[in-house]
């Protein structure tokens, strides 16, 4: 460690109370930790400047307080497992350009990692990942804008239908001027003023059952279905039973029908649930439920909704993703099923979903 220079993390706030009290506060998980420390701890931090070599800071305590060398090294080893302290990076990954374009988010990526260079990593494979988009709705357009600003740069994105009336209240990127327009060529046209180097395949057509994915999903790394037409459990399961079979990583996006604030689901072949496995669920849950007759006859065919729920899914969609992209945490720990969020309590319920290992498509039998 003689030659490494460290410095403090820019997510880390340090406060020092009497009688040598330090408190660290972890800004970006809003985590606090607090220690009993000397005043040779406090010494050994002041040193930490981003300039100064391991080897400096050794020769500096030792002449000054006398401390041993083993000493200081663990202490500093200490402070790196706490995620305190981490490595100035001599060589980037990323341009000087994506350092200040993206410099909040590898700020926050570094919180969850062991150092900047892993946060730089984590941002790159973020940028170099193609992702599929089916459906260009309030939440499928929504999650391709947010993935976008999150620096993604290739996107396929298919759709058939154009802009009316009633998609200017939950789309975000339309307005009067879009009506009778195709979504994906507004779309693509909102992207690239995000981003000028996106990459965008748009593909404006109506998705049928006799369509081939493997022409659509073709060098696809992640894919997204928003696809509510001809009906979104028809599509997810022809998705699904493609995107397991070729290992292909896909999020159901919620938001649609009557799962208007759902969170969708993250499914990733082999280890979570598929969608198939979500039919046995519900297939189990709710076998002695009976609709009633409705007592309204004549109501509208459309579903309604706020602007706010459909972003909210498609936001919860994107962390996710970007969470599964970048390995920011350990999804064998921290995956999520579906959940189901109430308007009136502000509350979200996860279902009771687990990974059937008898499914005909994910189960044990079945992977190759």
């Amino acid at each position: 460690m003689d030659n490494i220079i460290f410095k403090i993390k820019d997510s880390v706030d340090i406060y020092v109370h009497e009688p040598n009290v330090l408190t660290i506060y972890y800004m970006n998980s809003r985590r606090r930790k607090t220690f009993r420390v000397n005043q040779c701890m406090i010494d050994l931090l002041e040193c930490i400047d981003g300039e100064s070599t391991t080897e400096d800071i050794i020769t500096r305590l030792k002449t000054t307080l006398g401390l041993n060398e083993e000493e200081i090294q663990n202490t500093l080893k200490l402070l790196v497992e706490y995620r305190i302290i981490t490595e100035k990076s001599s060589e980037n990954i990323l341009s000087d350009y994506d350092l200040q374009r993206y410099a909040r988010q590898i700020n926050y990526f570094s919180e969850f990692l062991r150092d900047e260079k892993c946060a730089q990593e984590a941002q790159k494979r973020l940028m170099e990942s193609h992702i599929a988009i089916l459906g260009c709705g309030a939440i499928g357009g929504n999650m391709a804008i947010q993935l976008v600003m999150s620096g993604v740069q290739q996107l396929t994105i298919l759709d058939y239908d154009v802009v009316s009336a009633s998609d200017i209240a939950r789309h975000m990127y339309f307005d009067n001027y879009s009506i009778g327009m195709q979504k994906t060529e507004l779309l693509k046209s909102k992207l690239e003023a995000i981003d000028s180097r996106v990459r965008i395949r748009t593909i404006n057509k109506v998705f049928r059952p006799e369509d081939d994915l493997t022409e659509i999903l073709h060098n696809i790394d992640f894919v997204i279905n928003s696809l509510d037409e001809p009906y979104i459990g028809y599509t997810s399961s022809k998705i699904s039973r493609f995107c397991v079979k070729h290992r292909i990583p896909h999020y159901i996006a919620g938001g649609f029908d009557a799962h208007l604030a759902s969170t969708g689901e993250l499914i990733i072949p082999y280890m979570s649930p598929c969608v198939e496995c979500y039919a046995s669920h519900f297939k189990t849950s709710l076998a002695n439920w009976k609709p009633k007759k409705h007592p309204v006859i004549e109501r509208s065919k459309e579903i309604g909704g706020l602007p706010s729920m459909s972003l909210f899914s498609s936001s919860f969609g994107v962390m996710e993703i970007i969470k599964y992209i970048t390995r920011l945490v350990d999804l064998n720990k921290e995956y999520k099923v579906r959940g189901e969020w109430t308007f009136t309590d502000m509350n979200l319920q996860y279902l009771k979903v687990e990974k059937d290992p008898e499914c005909l498509i994910c189960g044990a039998n079945n992977e190759t």
